[in-house]
């Protein structure tokens, strides 16, 4: 299953992202780039954690969208997923 990031400010605009995880060695696929999956969540950790928050920060509301999400049967019989909650506004 893949995604396509297409909001403002992202170049090149319709730029997909994949996941394949296979056990620990899960890669990302973020256009052109493969990146280790622990690369890309310390990536993740680096944009929450690097500036200062601001007013209306839409890194507070991925945070509590983080927070929310439960474990749940996978898509394969027998594996688990994560899934999110959604929240309220």
């Amino acid at each position: 299953m893949s995604m396509i990031l297409g909001r403002p400010g992202t170049t090149p605009p319709n730029l997909p992202i994949k996941t394949f995880p296979v056990s620990s060695d899960g890669i990302v696929y973020l256009g052109g780039y493969e990146i280790a999956i622990e690369d890309f969540l310390t990536a993740v950790e680096y944009v929450l954690t690097n500036t200062d928050l601001y007013p209306k920060d839409p890194r507070l509301q991925f945070l509590k969208k983080i927070q929310s999400m439960k474990e749940t049967e996978g898509y394969n019989p027998k594996n688990k997923r994560l899934k999110s909650s959604e929240l309220p506004e």
